[in-house]
């Protein structure tokens, strides 16, 4: 399902006078407060959107992935509530008609999802299965876009982004990390990670399948 809306929205693009942008690694191009008058669609590479306080505390409140929409997803919302920024060198494509809204709908279903995984996260986990419970997710994600598999891709999130994300500091993110990696939870090379026993790490985190 979460596959053929990526299409759908796809095939919105060939229709619309949609054109395609192209965004540094660590630049932003959408700030908190700008009129969201186009949806974006991410072609490839990885974004975040984060929310920055007064006294410049960061936080990452979603990762963006290829097939994800970046915009307006209802009339209501006239402006971005946060700035978005790219981890990855990023294609996108503005779309200037919207995705038919069955598509919108499922593709509102799995924000919401996520944002509910989010607040579990931060709410009832620790810091071992925070990065867990999202290592799953984004896995997750990206196998249902065909994009990976599930227990093995490519995560550019630096280990201050991961902060950000989990709600803990790089030195605590790096420690938890070289924890996961002694338990043979996970294997992470670059940017390269395996999660070696995906479904018992799940059974550990309470994490559920999208």
């Amino acid at each position: 399902m979460v596959l053929n809306a990526s299409l759908a929205i796809a095939n919105t693009c060939r229709e619309s006078r949609s054109y395609e942008t192209y965004v540094a690694p660590r630049s932003d191009f959408i700030l908190q407060g700008d009129l969201a008058l186009h949806p974006k669609l991410v072609l490839d590479g990885w974004a975040a959107g984060y929310r920055v306080t007064y006294d410049g505390r960061r936080q990452v409140t979603k990762v963006y992935l290829p097939g994800d929409l970046v915009g307006a997803w209802r009339s209501s919302q006239s402006s971005f509530h946060h700035s978005v920024m790219a981890v990855t060198r990023l294609s996108l494509k503005t779309l200037t008609i919207f995705p038919d809204p069955s598509i919108l709908q499922r593709e509102c279903a799995l924000v919401e999802r996520l944002l509910e995984n989010s607040v579990f996260r931060l709410g009832c986990l620790n810091a071992y299965e925070r990065i867990a419970h999202l290592f799953l997710e984004l896995g997750d994600r990206l196998e249902r876009r065909s994009l990976g598999l599930r227990n093995a891709y490519r995560m550019p999130l630096t280990q201050e982004l991961l902060a950000c994300l989990v709600g803990m500091s790089p030195v605590h993110i790096n420690r938890t990390l070289q924890q996961l990696k002694a338990d043979r939870a996970i294997s992470l090379t670059n940017t390269r990670l395996e999660i070696l026993q995906p479904d018992l790490l799940a059974d550990m985190v309470s994490y559920d399948a999208l």
